[in-house]
């Protein structure tokens, strides 16, 4: 289980003593390809669209000028005239329009056409000890394509200084001196992410790669957001969406916390990552769950705009109020009541009340068909009773007259 931080310098709880680097580092930098221009086009592109748009412009304005105005004599007789009976001078300012034209027209298409760089990519500097030098290899082959997803949602066009991944073995101090259910943390301050590889298939995370990206991802909001503090479901909720899309597991977590625990308060789903293992789980499906519906109705850079503001000395319900144009409180209750129709009849369903209703409705017909059973069984007796009867004489005779021959008392 991830325990993040979204610490900057001097804020936040200080793990253990880091124990001492001694291995080789294993150095990690992504492409670096042109940041990207606004709203996401490359510098490239910008300026491409810009000089087809103002070629656009000034084509048809080359036109009408030379159109509307005698055009200059040339150097030759006055009786010279220009193909088709037009001054040359026009006819020149004719091509050259439509040309410029073409031309404009060209460039913007193959400035669309193109792909929008991706920005910068965070660079990682692996350390490991001996026992982990496999696993330091293993995350040197992965790609580091999916911190762009970090980056889009840091608003984020350079990441800034290198990031230290530190992979701690279990027979470590501070693996011993850290709760079980904690796979790894971020302390931004230092640039710094620890992980401990052995305990990765825990949720939220399912992965080695998923838990680097996570962890990356809280050292490049904290950056973002210049250091300030920001809440823990936030942050963590943020880089769940950084990390991978919403799964089955999520979606059966939170509606199960619908139903146990009922509406979260932003108060108590804050302290919640402070408790224990099944506290936290909880806690990281409702923030998951939280932030991405914030994501879906106010776009992904709604969030680098937040974390702009608590970056310029914002208090957070105010930063999210400028970026988003509600308040959180607003966007909290909206959350809520957009549950879906099944999730609400189950969180009903799992109510005491209903269940011992429930389970009263269950005995009521178990009795039911019970006694349904039993009538039915007399009855299919007395049928074979019945038909036994009328098909033997010596049943008829014993019943008239107990004394007659062939009857129990002739027997004996």
């Amino acid at each position: 289980m991830i325990r993040g931080r979204d610490s900057g310098p001097g804020r936040g709880r200080r793990g253990p003593a880091l124990p001492h680097r001694h291995e080789p580092r294993v150095q990690r930098d992504g492409p670096r390809p042109p940041g990207p221009g606004p709203r996401g086009r490359s510098a490239g592109a910008a300026h491409r669209g810009r000089l087809a748009a103002g070629l656009v412009v000034l084509a048809p304005t080359t036109f009408a000028t030379g159109a509307g105005r005698p055009a200059a004599q040339p150097r030759l007789p006055r009786s010279h005239p220009g193909p088709r009976g037009r001054p040359a001078g026009a006819a020149h300012r004719g091509r050259l329009a439509a040309g410029l034209v073409v031309f404009a027209l060209a460039t913007f298409a193959a400035g669309a056409g193109r792909p929008a760089a991706q920005p910068r990519l965070p660079v990682l500097d692996v350390d490991a000890p001996a026992a982990l030098q496999a696993v330091a290899e293993r995350i040197g082959r992965f790609p580091l394509t999916g911190l762009a997803d970090a980056m889009t949602l840091a608003g984020l066009t350079d990441p800034g200084p290198p990031i230290n991944v530190l992979l701690i073995a279990e027979n470590s101090e501070l693996a011993r001196n850290s709760p079980s259910w904690i796979s790894g943390f971020a302390d931004a301050g230092r640039n710094l992410v620890v992980l401990f590889p052995e305990r990765t298939r825990r949720y939220p995370t399912d992965s080695l790669e998923a838990l680097l990206q996570h962890e990356v991802a809280h050292v490049l909001f904290s950056r973002a957001a210049r250091g300030r503090p920001m809440p823990r479901w936030f942050n963590e909720g943020l880089a769940l969406a950084a990390e991978r899309p919403v799964g089955f597991e999520d979606r059966s977590r939170l509606a199960w916390t619908r139903i146990r625990h009922g509406e979260i308060p932003l108060s108590e789903l804050e302290r919640l990552f402070t408790g224990g293992p099944a506290a936290t789980r909880r806690a990281y499906a409702v923030a998951g769950a939280l932030v991405r519906d914030l994501l879906e109705r106010h776009g992904e850079a709604s969030a680098g705009r937040i974390l702009a503001g608590l970056g310029r000395d914002q208090s957070f319900p105010r930063a999210f109020a400028e970026a988003t144009g509600e308040s959180l409180a607003a966007a909290v209750d909206r959350f809520w009541r957009r549950r879906p129709v099944w999730v609400r009849w189950v969180a009903f369903a799992g109510r005491p009340a209903f269940q011992w209703m429930f389970i009263t409705f269950l005995a009521l017909c178990a009795i039911h068909a019970h006694r349904r059973r039993r009538a039915e069984q007399r009855r299919r007796w007395d049928e074979e009773e019945g038909a036994a009867f009328a098909a033997d004489p010596r049943e008829r005779l014993r019943a008239a007259d107990p004394r007659a021959p062939g009857s129990a008392y002739d027997e004996h």
